[in-house]
């Protein structure tokens, strides 16, 4: 099931937006009261005698364990005369103990308690005194918030609490180690070093030639672990690499060659890397000393109606009491809607806060006109109506991304919410942009019979993380789409059914270079673009605000430069995130209803998406400097994040497979292979084969490869390399680590092995390649045999 957030703009005049922004106001300067009454009670500051203290602490507890929907009447337990328990003695909640482990409780432990004490006018707080004069249409939640607000604080504490303990585990184990106390005890001259330049030196120590210069001049680091103690000058050959490299290279070149020379001073700084990175706090401020290595306990910070505002919220039409009603979606995308909402019509006087239900007009995201209303009748199961029908107002979402397909859905409560505000120097309202935030709720479709169908067995194996592992059994017939992530493009996506007689027990139906531009490339390859911002387009916008801002000059403190070209490319950021989702899914699902061009029949859709787990990503594009950069700006995560909630939205099982090896290794085969591309030598501008990690193409040396043209069986095996990677993916997900095998091998060979292994691949494949796609020999005098 999804919620989704859905945003309507306000259409209003000066006394409408006054009135939306009283009841914003008002609501925010009554929360912090509420919350410290709270705070107190469950700090046992609240009550005359220590028993009433105790009782009053452990509500408050009880209570913000709850639902935040139950608060305003478990408050009512200690705010209101003559009390009665009800429901509350069924209530059950599981609290943490001092000893770190969860027991469950029930309301009976203090409710009758609560009810003696409310019956004597005993109470925590009186209600009528915190809500002063407020209607129950903006007080009821008010409470709700209050314990939603500090609820969501909790758990953030014992989120730090956790990985705090985690934390100095691993920190003690990991200064327990005695190579490590070794280095330890070296640390406080590293320190010295980083005071005396003027601070640390960071991550990227390797390129700061001062930490070089510093351990050339001590030389006695060298003999760390009891060696010679002795730094090694640099070779010719190492000194004419890093005057050939490139200028904003050369740093980086100088400090592997230094590392390459030096073992042992890399393996000190590999540790000091390792500390400084994992235990060492970077960052301190003069605000958040925290002493430790370890990131500060979250704070928590009361509600303000500008600089931390919570936002009102307005009863959905079926909660009592109402806060909208009469909602009138938008009959079709860019028109408006309307909805009634109870709202503060003036200041407080003898009478309490004046309110009064007010009509006003939205325009809303267009995903809202695809709500459309229904009457449901059901029967009523409770009480002296039993039995009887009764109509209740539902609502069906039409997804046109998934063909117009029916939806059950519901829109819940209404949050009100501003933008741009701008007060006058008095404190009233200046200018804003009132919003009305709709929480909608649509269920997921269903996923599909083979999906449902595989079945998970343990193998009695533990993983390194200590976890049992478990093995898959596959249902034939079983639809996959993998996605292997592309550097320039979007993505290769193949579409493959599993359970047939075919090596790896996966046949390949289509495949689809997916690609994100601002417009279809002449028409060519139709379905293979998709509209959207590129990196090159989001790339150009960043450096304009560079230059923009390299211009205005130094920053000044609190004040926000071009903030609306800043707001347009994080819009293009979200955009391509969406619309790249967007696009695999309607792959997967074959929403454009693609045959096969040979026998005429529907591709199916997937059971299963397969992607790439992007723990330990790490972009390694050999001469792909700019790609390196963009990959890390455009953040991978927050595409497959949102690949997988569009994905589960629309029925597709999520499976993540680890990528390593995909791109090596033959997906015919299973072979160790090379990627290569066609680049134009820099000296004799001839073209010539380039091998590398990040390359276009794909060639595998087995000449047994069942991949090899039957006509012409002495040439490699060539493809396009994202789609040997994508394929590679389907055979990972059936066979694991088996698909990849060769790969391992080669991956537990030493440095210099897999540097040679390498260099016999690229020999290898190199005469035949260049034959294969009519490049200058570099061996003319071949022949065409087999390799």
């Amino acid at each position: 099931m999804g919620v989704r957030a859905i945003r309507a703009r306000i259409e209003c005049n000066q006394e409408l937006l006054l009135h939306l922004w009283r009841t914003h106001r008002v609501f925010n300067e009554r929360l912090p009261s509420l919350i410290t009454r709270i705070f107190a009670m469950r700090h046992g500051k609240i009550g005359a005698a220590a028993y009433q203290r105790d009782l009053y602490q452990r509500i408050a507890e009880f209570t913000l364990a709850c639902n935040s929907k139950d608060a305003p009447y478990l408050l009512n337990s200690v705010s209101i005369k003559g009390w009665k328990p009800a429901t509350a003695l069924k209530k059950k909640v599981k609290l943490r103990n001092a000893d770190g482990t969860d027991q469950e409780h029930t309301g009976g432990e203090w409710a009758k308690d609560a009810a003696d004490l409310s019956a004597k006018g005993t109470l925590a707080f009186d209600k009528e005194v915190e809500r002063d004069g407020l209607p129950d249409s903006i007080f009821q939640p008010l409470m709700r918030d209050a314990v939603a607000y500090i609820s969501g604080h909790n758990e953030l504490v014992r989120n730090w609490e956790k990985e705090r303990a985690e934390w100095l585990d691993n920190k003690k184990r990991w200064e327990d180690e005695p190579i490590h106390k070794k280095y330890l005890a070296l640390r406080p001259r590293f320190e010295a070093f980083q005071n005396a330049v003027g601070g640390k030196s960071g991550k990227r120590r390797e390129r700061w030639h001062l930490y070089l210069k510093w351990l050339n001049d001590n030389p006695d680091l060298a003999g760390w672990r009891g060696g010679l103690a002795e730094v090694k000058a640099l070779g010719e050959k190492a000194k004419a690499r890093i005057a050939n490299a490139k200028p904003w290279k050369q740093r980086s070149v100088e400090a592997e060659e230094f590392w390459k020379a030096n073992p042992e001073l890399a393996a000190l700084d590999k540790l000091h890397g390792i500390y400084s990175r994992e235990f060492i706090r970077r960052r301190r401020t003069k605000r958040n000393k925290w002493k430790e290595g370890f990131k500060q306990r979250p704070t928590f910070t009361m509600p303000d109606p500008v600089l931390h505002p919570r936002w009102a919220l307005f009863n959905a039409p079926q909660t009592s009491p109402q806060g909208y009603s009469d909602l009138k979606l938008p009959p079709a995308p860019g028109e408006p809607g309307s909805v009634r909402l109870r709202l503060l019509t003036g200041e407080r006087d003898a009478n309490g806060w004046p309110e009064a239900w007010i009509s006003v007009r939205f325009r809303a995201d267009p995903r809202l006109a695809h709500f459309v209303e229904r009457t449901v009748t059901r029967t009523i199961g409770k009480r002296k109506r039993k039995g009887q029908p009764t109509a209740t107002k539902t609502y069906r979402f039409v997804d046109t991304q998934l063909g117009d397909i029916e939806r059950p859905a519901q829109i819940s409560g209404a949050k009100l919410i501003f933008k741009d505000i701008k007060l006058n120097d008095d404190g009233s309202l200046k200018s804003a942009t009132p919003f009305l935030v709709f929480a909608c709720t649509i269920d997921d479709l269903p996923l599909t019979d083979r999906a449902r169908a595989i079945q998970w067995s343990e193998t009695g194996e533990v993983t390194k993380t200590g976890k049992k592992r478990k093995s898959k059994k596959l249902p034939d017939g079983l639809v996959s789409c993998a996605v292997d992530l592309g550097i320039r493009n979007l993505g290769f996506l193949t579409l493959a059914v599993s359970g047939n007689t075919s090596n790896d027990g996966s046949l390949v139906l289509r495949s689809r270079n997916q690609w994100l531009s601002e417009q279809e490339n002449h028409g060519k390859h139709t379905g293979r673009w998709t509209p959207g911002p590129d990196l090159a387009h989001i790339g150009g916008h960043k450096r304009e605000i560079r230059r923009l801002r390299r211009l205005r000059g130094k920053p000044i403190k609190g004040e926000q430069s071009h903030v609306d070209l800043q707001q347009h490319i994080d819009g293009m950021g979200t955009d391509r995130f969406k619309k790249a989702a967007r696009a695999i899914v309607n792959f997967a699902l074959n929403i454009e209803s693609a045959t096969n061009a040979r026998t005429g029949e529907k591709y199916p859709r997937a059971d299963v998406l397969i992607l790439e787990k992007l723990a330990g990503f790490i972009p390694d594009s050999e001469r792909e400097r700019g790609i390196n950069r963009a990959l890390v700006a455009w953040n991978r995560g927050q595409l497959v994040n949102r690949i997988k909630e569009v994905a589960a939205d629309a029925g597709l099982k999520i499976f993540e497979v680890h990528p390593a090896g995909t791109s090596q290794c033959c997906s015919k085969c299973g072979a160790m292979g090379r990627r290569f591309s066609i680049v134009r030598d820099d000296q004799s501008k001839l073209p010539t084969i380039r091998f590398g990690w990040v390359e276009k193409l794909f060639a595998c040396p087995n000449p047994e490869c069942p991949g090899r043209n039957p006509r012409h069986p002495n040439r490699p095996f060539t493809c396009n390399a994202d789609h040997n990677a994508s394929v590679n993916l389907h055979r990972r997900f059936i066979l694991n680590e088996q698909a990849v095998a060769a790969f391992f091998a080669w991956k537990a060979k030493s440095d210099t092995d897999r540097e040679e292994s390498l260099r016999e691949i690229d020999k290898q494949l190199l005469p035949h390649l260049e034959r294969l796609h009519g490049l200058p020999f570099s061996q003319p005098d071949l022949d065409d045999t087999p390799f």
